[in-house]
């Protein structure tokens, strides 16, 4: 890709803002990020004259049309949202007014402001969902297919993803900082499996997405699931330590297994070329999308998906906390 294209990131100051922002500037390209923490801006980007910070809420669409206008990205990525599966099942009014408002605020001002492509961050809860968090997220990866839908010229695609494992409140840095610390941690279920991938692999998605999307389209990458005794297991290796562990039970909005792609979207799925990533293709559309070849396996159920290589878990983990 060419030097001179100019990115902003919404919600920048998070995990995976600030891991997008680390590979970006490798790339040359000039860097806006838009968040409501101006803490963590002045803490991560502080010292960076390079990257402009703007304080905003992805709530605030005047705010977001005014930077847009005067900063003129090319491209966005729109990784704010409010993301706490417990806390949202008790205040949904405050996710809708963020992920999805926000979300729509976010494809208005990049409809608006000539932006060439917008990145939706979403995620595996966003497929079939149960929950307050994975609803909005389904209805902001609809609101960014429909805004496709009515562009001419902006690209609005998703990608979804599962749990990062040196991301915010990932199960994984907390259970070993308890460990470390010498404290029992808090199990859900031992039936329990989730898709794991690192930050690094996390970022590489999102760009790819960039790089591939046509409009419309959601992409899911393929990866691994674990079950949470083998993940026990993993980090008990790690440390070298044994493992207290107390059963909690499911909590709200929670599922046992996760979903990434839906039996329904199978149809309309995609194998993204030379890429270990899935195309999910709206159903309506304008568009002409890429030759890729079609995808004939199941769905994406982390149940479905489960690696029980320990070593395999244990590299994966080292990996992702190094990203950290």
């Amino acid at each position: 890709m060419p030097t001179d294209f100019k990115i902003l990131i919404t919600g920048g100051t998070g995990s995976l803002g600030r891991a997008l922002v680390k590979k970006i500037k490798k790339l040359g390209w000039q860097i806006v990020i838009y968040s409501r923490d101006e803490g963590k801006q002045a803490a991560y980007f502080g010292s960076d004259k390079s990257i402009k910070c703007v304080i905003g809420n992805v709530r605030d669409l005047n705010k977001l049309d005014t930077t847009f206008r005067i900063h003129k990205p090319d491209f966005v990525i729109h990784t704010a949202a409010l993301k706490r599966i417990e806390d949202m099942e008790f205040y949904p009014d405050e996710c809708v007014k963020t992920n999805i408002l926000g979300s729509e605020n976010v494809a208005v001002a990049s409809l608006k402001n000539g932006v060439k492509k917008c990145i939706l961050v979403s995620t595996d809860k966003a497929c079939q969902p149960v929950n307050v968090y994975g609803s909005s997220k389904f209805m902001a990866e609809r609101i960014f297919t429909n805004y496709d839908f009515n562009s001419t010229d902006t690209v609005f695609a998703s990608v979804r993803y599962g749990n990062v494992i040196a991301s915010r409140g990932s199960f994984i840095p907390l259970w070993v900082a308890a460990i470390e610390k010498g404290q029992t941690i808090n199990v859900t279920s031992s039936e329990m499996t989730r898709f794991l991938f690192t930050l690094d692999d996390a970022v590489d998605t999102v760009l790819c997405t960039l790089e591939t999307a046509v409009g419309g389209e959601v992409f899911i990458p393929r990866i691994d699931s674990y079950t949470l005794p083998r993940c026990i297991e993993a980090v008990s290796k790690i440390l070298a330590k044994e493992i207290k562990v107390n059963m909690v039970g499911i909590r709200p909005g929670e599922k046992l297994h996760e979903d990434m792609l839906a039996k329904t979207e199978l149809p309309f799925t995609f194998i993204v070329g030379g890429n270990n990533l899935l195309q999910v293709r709206p159903q309506y559309t304008s568009r002409v999308h890429q030759n890729f070849e079609k995808y004939e396996g199941p769905e994406f159920n982390s149940s479905l998906w489960v690696e029980k290589d320990v070593d395999k878990l244990v590299e994966l983990i080292k990996k992702g906390l190094e990203c950290s």
